[in-house]
């Protein structure tokens, strides 16, 4: 069974109406399926995605996941509404350098996790390829985007508060893990975030159902 992960309602409601998905009662979280596509909407923040997914994971019996959602933008080549498929993933906060890690690298563990994205990339031909940074922070402003981000030996386009939990979880439990975001705006880039966040979502809520159409 495939899994379809995401932070919010809002981003997946479209598509939970279209696979006329049933939300399994007495659940401790916000699950539904069907016989052959699950979604979860873990909330916001890293130890929920990585509780909700290890939760998951260890009763059902997941092939690969898929996170699909929004995320704001750190690189002025993005626009408002880009589709992106994630190739790296990073933690925006880990700092263990002293002991001799990567920035951004929790200790014991890979620098970062490479998606799996060859049949996604195939499916979905405009996509941008890039790397994504995750924390539970919200990152706003270019003063943060300077103290977290730029210290990580990578680019990094894009911004969020759960992937990392979702592909460092993914790959404990060695499960195939894909990532598409679509930008959502730009930090410091003010025309190009034509519209307001709560409206986008609702847009972005229909890109992300045709986007799954295409690779489910």
């Amino acid at each position: 069974m495939k899994l379809i992960i995401g932070a919010m309602h809002e981003e997946l409601q479209d598509s939970i109406a279209f696979y006329n998905l049933s939300k399994v009662e007495n659940e401790k979280f916000t699950i539904y399926k069907n016989e052959e596509i699950m979604f979860c909407i873990t909330g916001i923040g890293l130890v929920n995605a990585a509780a909700q997914l290890s939760y998951i994971l260890s009763k059902y019996d997941i092939d690969s996941i898929i996170n699909i959602g929004t995320s704001g933008g750190c690189d002025k080549e993005l626009k408002q509404g880009d589709v992106l498929i994630i190739d790296k993933v990073y933690n925006s906060v880990a700092d263990a350098t002293a002991f001799g890690y990567a920035y951004g690298q929790v200790p014991r563990m890979p620098k970062y996790y490479e998606t799996s994205k060859e049949d996604i990339t195939n499916t979905i031909n405009k996509a941008k390829i890039k790397n994504i940074a995750s924390s539970d922070i919200f990152i706003h402003s270019t003063e943060q985007v300077e103290n977290f981000i730029n210290k990580i030996e990578d680019n990094i386009s894009v911004l969020d508060m759960e992937c990392f939990a979702y592909a460092q979880t993914a790959y404990l439990f060695k499960k195939e893990f894909s990532v598409i975001k679509i930008v959502s705006d730009v930090i410091g880039e003010k025309n190009t975030n034509n519209v307001q966040f709560n409206d986008f979502i609702k847009i972005a809520g229909k890109e992300i159902l045709e986007i799954l159409k295409k690779i489910l």
